[in-house]
């Protein structure tokens, strides 16, 4: 697992929800299910992934499930294997 990547994915956290505590949380509890991000920041998450990534969400990365964790955005967005 990419280090940097999730640490990457937790800063963007971070910057949506602001006071939430990213680095206590575990890489695969199910974020949207816990309510730790709500459906409507998930929009704000992408614009912040977009940035620490330094590429455009492609519509093909965005699927059921991408959202799940922080491992999953991870791979699916900060990843060179969400660029396949």
């Amino acid at each position: 697992m990419n280090t940097q990547a999730i640490e990457a994915v937790r800063r963007c956290l971070a910057s949506v929800k602001p006071g939430l505590d990213a680095a206590a949380i575990a890489v695969d509890p199910p974020l949207l299910e816990e309510r730790i991000i709500t459906s409507f920041d998930v929009l704000d998450l992408l614009t912040h992934l977009e940035h620490a990534s330094g590429r455009p969400i492609r519509r093909e990365q965005l699927k059921p499930g991408s959202f799940r964790d922080i491992a999953t955005i991870a791979r699916i967005f900060m990843s060179q294997e969400g660029e396949q």
